[in-house]
């Protein structure tokens, strides 16, 4: 069966569909229905130590346990308080009084009453502002003292007052403004993602979305990142993520080989057999596309249950791409939306299926998938 690849451009809620992609199968008509900065390490960790075991081993020397030690209650409280005045000096127009930190673990359940892992941060929510009405939240890293999350509650849904480029060089401006010294802003080994939202999204938010991803020798982490959205209404900005892992962690998990022993083909191959259990492939015609905002198959796959994993496996180098078919193809030129129904990832070393969502077929290895 001839097998097709394209590149689909998505907007800022169609970059959420990675997500729903993983968790959600096709609609057909078959047989079958979170640093810029690093963290001073509380062991003898450094850069020197996860250098050589890149060159000579493929086992983990560090965990994300060497750069977030416990802390007593006591130290916890006096972070919290030391995490204020990092979000005083960063924005200054916040009620200081209103700044009531909470803790949240490596370990955690969601609002949603989901179990996840990640590294601990400081969550001030509910703050209000000296110099509008709004409410924000504000996440700070305990051990680098970094924001690593900023939001007001609501945005704008009206025309922009400034153009996409000049929104665009300002939440990359804010980017550089809150990370301080070697931002990912001025990295010249990443890879960034603009879009503007304004124009290509159903909902026609006067958003300017901006993603800066991380690379190693050349290839993407699919979750190191920073990502800023800028409203081109308001002009300010709407939402700041930073997701950058201590790079010294990173450096230390990323220990295999950037070369492929598995191709794409095989990967597919792979992955159709599979379908092929359930489904005949001539008849839904899948193809396959890169799942934006990635700029390429071939990725580090750092997901959050690898880095910040208890006992972490090294970071798996993965073949990651979305899957379409026929229905999914059709019902894209009604709406406008992407044709895309599912996705699969597939370590680009060994030929492990780590996730692939296609109709009813449901295979993940890591993290959640409802």
């Amino acid at each position: 069966m001839k097998k097709h690849y394209q590149k689909i451009p998505l907007c800022i809620l169609a970059a959420c569909m990675i997500f729903v992609i993983l968790t959600a199968g096709c609609t057909y008509n078959g047989p079958n229905p979170l640093e810029s900065t690093p963290a001073t390490p509380t062991n003898s960790v450094t850069a020197e130590t996860t250098q050589s075991v890149q060159s000579g081993s493929t086992q983990p020397a560090v965990s994300w346990k060497d750069f977030y030690p416990d802390h007593t209650e006591q130290e916890k409280s006096q972070l919290i308080e030391e995490a204020k005045g990092e979000v005083m000096s960063t924005f200054p127009d916040l009620d200081k009084s209103t700044l009531n930190g909470n803790w949240v673990e490596h370990s955690r359940i969601t609002d949603d009453g989901l179990e996840e892992i990640g590294r601990p941060y400081i969550k001030f929510e509910g703050i209000k502002s000296t110099s509008d009405d709004e409410k924000y939240a504000v996440f700070v890293d305990p051990e680098s003292m970094k924001i690593i999350y900023y939001t007001p509650y609501s945005g704008s849904h009206t025309e922009p007052v400034i153009s996409f480029n000049e929104a665009k060089e300002k939440a990359i401006d804010f980017i550089r403004e809150t990370q301080g010294d070697d931002s990912i802003a001025d990295d010249p080994d990443t890879y960034i993602y603009t879009v503007n939202c304004y124009e290509r999204d159903e909902f026609g938010l006067p958003v300017a979305l901006v993603n800066i991803y991380k690379k190693s020798n050349g290839i993407t982490y699919t979750d190191n990142y920073v990502m800023a959205e800028y409203d081109m209404n308001k002009d300010n900005i709407e939402r700041y993520h930073d997701n950058l892992a201590n790079s010294e962690l990173l450096s230390g998990l990323t220990t295999l080989s950037a070369q492929p022993e598995i191709s794409f083909d095989e990967a597919v191959n792979l992955v159709e057999d599979k379908i092929a259990e359930k489904y005949n492939l001539d008849e839904i015609g899948v193809e396959y596309s890169e799942v934006t905002p990635y700029d390429s198959y071939l990725l580090w796959w750092d997901d959050d249950n690898i880095v910040y994993a208890d006992d972490p496996d090294p970071v798996p180098l993965v073949w990651y791409a979305g899957i379409s078919d026929e229905n999914s193809r059709e019902e894209s030129q009604e709406t406008g939306l992407p044709a895309r129904c599912g996705a699969f990832i597939v370590d680009a070393h060994t030929g492990e299926i780590y996730r692939l969502v296609y109709g009813d077929i449901k295979i993940k290895t890591y993290g959640y998938m409802g």
